[in-house]
């Protein structure tokens, strides 16, 4: 309670306490739990699995604890997790389940249009079939502000991509942060598409390996800038994926490649952009434009 003195009078006015819900498997527990919460609460998750799809309206954080628990849409939904509101975290949980033919895109995790928010230490994982069964994208950022997607895992054969970011134009001068994530077999690792402007987009630290299933879209990669400028791609391992490691179309200029090991893919570096600097990186056989000196 707080003491509030208006006009000589001692008043006693409420003040909000950010709560922790438990909530635990059962029918649509997590959805009932959304609907109890309130802004900057905190749920707490508890192993075993969840089969329903969520969406999340509050700020709100969703952590999994007593091991890592599974929400499964059970390929009945495009998605299992779609994220309506900024300011909201999803921390150490397991998600699946998300299957096409149920709208676009088709994603495990669908954050659209939010200022920002977190996803930290998930693993999402495509295990509703193939090419026009399965999702397409196993995290899905969209037109948000300075979002964080990090040590996460994506695999399983995602058609398009484990972790996409497309877009971006404005992350209000805070980065959009693509850091220490794992993301292999699937078609592409790693998608920075359509995103330019007052946007500043960083891609450090994530191991894409093995990233050559069949999809849609462009060749397989490790990592793929697609008429995007300014991303800042740092210390990344990129290794054995299907066509390229690293792929920068035209129209991707001004982009920045430091320090990262890009190697044993049949074409290591596809760089069909301009203005693209590099340093320290270490770099395999490469097609297209070389990397100019970073000042």
């Amino acid at each position: 309670m707080a003491l509030v003195v208006a006009a000589g009078v001692l008043v006693v006015a409420p003040v909000a306490f950010a709560a922790t819900i438990e909530v635990r498997p059962g029918p649509n527990a997590i959805h009932k739990a959304l609907r109890r919460a309130h802004s900057g609460d905190t749920l707490r998750i508890h192993d075993g699995t969840y089969r329903e799809s969520v969406a999340i309206n509050k700020r709100v954080t969703l952590r999994g604890v007593g091991g890592r628990p599974t929400i499964d849409a059970r390929c009945n939904s495009r998605t299992t997790f779609v994220v309506n509101r900024g300011g909201f975290t999803l921390d150490h949980l397991m998600v699946v389940g998300a299957a096409d033919g149920f709208g676009y895109p088709p994603s495990e995790i669908d954050i659209e249009n939010i200022g920002r928010g977190t996803v930290n230490d998930v693993i999402v994982h495509n295990t509703c079939g193939p090419l026009g069964e399965g999702a397409q994208y196993g995290i899905n950022v969209f037109g948000t502000g300075p979002v964080v997607v990090s040590n996460s895992r994506a695999t399983g054969a995602f058609t398009d991509a484990g972790i996409y970011v497309g877009g971006i134009s404005d992350t209000g001068g805070e980065p959009l942060r693509v850091v220490n994530n794992a993301t292999f077999l699937n078609h592409q690792g790693i998608i920075i598409e359509n995103s330019f402007g007052n946007s500043i987009i960083q891609v450090a630290s994530n191991d894409t390996h093995r990233n050559n299933i069949a999809g849609v879209g462009e060749p397989a990669s490790g990592i793929f800038i697609n008429n995007s400028d300014g991303v800042r791609i740092r210390s990344n391992t990129v290794q054995n994926n299907g066509e390229f490691g690293v792929n920068i179309s035209a129209g991707s200029d001004d982009n920045r490649l430091v320090q990262n090991t890009i190697t044993d893919n049949p074409v290591d570096l596809n760089n069909q952009g301009s203005g693209t600097c590099g340093s320290g990186n270490t770099i395999g056989s490469r097609s297209g434009n070389p990397l100019t000196p970073c000042g």
